[in-house]
C-alpha cells in the first residue's frame, strides 16, 4: 500500500500523546452526543472525557491508539452482543468511549465496542494471496494483520469460513484492510456480514453484489455507508437481520479529546481529506513527522475534535511499520505448551528468544500472570521481554 514519504517519526508513541493532549486540552465540539455526553467520566468532575477508535493493540489494559484504558469496569460489545473485557482480541477495530487521567497514556474506559466488516466464506484469491473477497467485500491483508486459526493469509483457501475486522481502505467503500483475520470452525452455521454502500435501484437494495430482503432491507436508501448481517437463503440473496452505519454518524461526537485510526481514502488538498468516511480539516494540525502531506492509503492517527460532521484536526501522526506490529500483554497463561507456544487473551505466544525479568523460561506454566511485550508475525506474537513481576 501507499505510505507517506518521510524521514524519522522524531517523537516516540508516549511523547506524541502528551503533545497532542495539551493540544487538545480545553477544546470544545461541534456535535453533541445528548445524554451519552452526560454520562462520561470526568464531564463536570475529574477526568478529560476521550473517544478513541482504532486498532487494540495491547490488554491489561485495553490499548488503543497508544491509550491504555482500564477496561474493568467498561460495558462491552462485540458485533452488538453483549460481551466480557475477555472477549476483545487483538486487531479487532475498538471504538472506546471514557477518560483520560493526568498522565495522558492512561485513560478509564466506560464502553468498549467492536464490530466486524466481513463474514462468511472466502473466495476469488489473488495470486499474491494478500487479497481476496468475503461476502462480496474486497479483503486486504499486510504484514500488520492479527491472524487466528491460520498462519497468514497465504493459508487461506476457497471456501473457508472467516471473520475479518478493518477499516476502510479505498473510497469506493467494498475496499477494506483487515486488521484481524479469525478462522471459523468448518461446522459454523455462521450469520453473514457485509459492509459498504448500499445501492437501490427500482425498490431493488444490493450490497456488494448481494441482493438484500426482508422488511429491514426495504427501509435502506442508495448510498448509506452500512454494515449488514444476515443470512443467505439464496445464491446472492441475503435476507437482512441487522443493520448498523458506518462513518461519521455512528460515531459519538462528543465535547472533548476525539483519536481516529485509519486510511487516508480521499485528499481534497494537502489540508483535507478523509479517513474513511470521516472528513478531516487539518488546516490548524500539527504533522508528525513534520513536513508530510497526507496521500491516499497513508494509514494515519489523526487527534482533534468534532466540528458538526467534519474532525477538525490538532495533530496527525503518520504510524510507523515498528508501532503497527507491536504488542503488550499483560494477562495470565491460559494454555502452555512450551516457551515457544503458550496462549494469552487468545494469541498465541512465543517466548523461546525472548529476555525474562524477575523469573526465567523454566517459571513459565499455564495460570500465573506475566507481561509479555513483542512484535505481531502472523498468527504469534514473538515475544521479546517478559516479565514475571506484574
Amino acid at each position: 500500500m501507499k505510505r507517506l514519504i518521510t524521514a524519522n517519526i522524531g517523537l516516540t508513541r508516549r511523547n506524541w500523546l502528551v503533545v497532542a493532549g495539551a493540544a487538545v486540552t480545553g477544546c470544545g465540539g461541534g456535535g453533541g452526543a445528548g445524554g451519552l455526553v452526560a454520562n462520561l467520566p470526568g464531564t463536570g468532575g475529574t477526568g478529560s472525557p476521550v473517544f478513541s477508535q482504532g486498532t487494540i493493540s495491547g490488554f491489561g489494559s485495553v490499548i488503543v491508539n497508544g491509550i491504555k484504558f482500564d477496561d474493568a469496569q467498561a460495558s462491552v460489545k462485540v458485533d452488538g452482543v453483549a460481551a466480557n473485557s475477555a472477549d476483545l482480541r487483538l486487531g479487532m477495530v475498538a471504538s472506546v468511549l471514557g477518560a483520560r487521567g493526568t498522565d495522558l497514556a492512561l485513560g478509564t474506559a466506560s464502553s468498549v465496542e467492536v464490530w466486524s466488516i466481513a463474514q462468511g466464506a472466502v473466495k476469488e484469491i489473488s495470486t499474491n494471496a494478500n487479497e481476496f473477497s468475503v461476502a462480496g467485500v474486497s479483503v486486504q491483508t499486510d504484514d500488520n494483520t492479527t491472524f487466528e486459526g491460520v498462519t497468514g493469509s497465504s493459508a487461506l483457501t476457497d471456501g473457508v469460513l472467516i471473520t475479518v475486522w478493518g477499516m476502510q481502505a479505498g473510497a469506493d467503500s467494498d475496499h477494506w484492510l483487515a486488521t484481524r483475520v479469525a478462522v471459523l470452525a468448518a461446522t459454523s452455521t455462521t450469520a453473514i456480514v457485509s459492509s459498504g454502500v448500499v445501492k437501490v435501484s427500482h425498490s431493488l437494495a444490493t450490497l456488494n453484489g448481494l441482493t438484500l430482503t426482508g422488511s429491514l432491507a426495504a427501509a435502506l436508501t442508495d448510498g448509506q455507508l452500512l454494515r449488514v448481517q444476515g443470512s443467505l437463503s439464496a445464491e446472492n440473496l441475503l435476507t437482512v437481520a441487522g443493520v448498523q452505519p458506518i462513518g461519521t454518524g455512528s460515531l459519538v461526537q462528543s465535547h472533548g479529546a476525539v483519536e481516529v485510526e485509519g486510511f487516508v481514502t480521499s485528499v481534497a488538498s494537502s489540508t483535507r481529506f478523509k479517513m474513511g468516511a470521516i472528513e478531516v480539516d487539518a488546516g490548524a494540525a500539527i504533522y508528525s513527522p513534520a513536513g508530510t502531506v497526507p496521500a491516499l492509503n497513508s494509514r494515519l492517527e489523526v487527534y482533534g475534535d468534532w466540528s458538526g460532521t467534519v474532525l477538525k484536526a490538532t495533530q496527525v501522526l503518520m504510524q510507523d511499520q515498528q508501532t503497527l506490529k507491536t504488542v503488550e500483554i499483560t494477562a495470565n497463561i491460559d494454555q502452555f505448551t512450551s516457551s515457544a507456544n503458550f496462549l494469552m487473551r487468545g494469541q498465541r505466544c512465543d517466548a523461546s528468544n525472548a529476555t525474562f525479568s524477575q523469573g526465567a523460561s523454566s517459571n513459565l506454566r499455564q495460570g500465573i500472570k506475566v507481561k509479555v511485550s513483542g512484535l505481531k508475525a502472523g498468527d504469534i506474537l514473538k515475544v521479546g521481554k517478559l516479565n514475571f513481576s506484574v
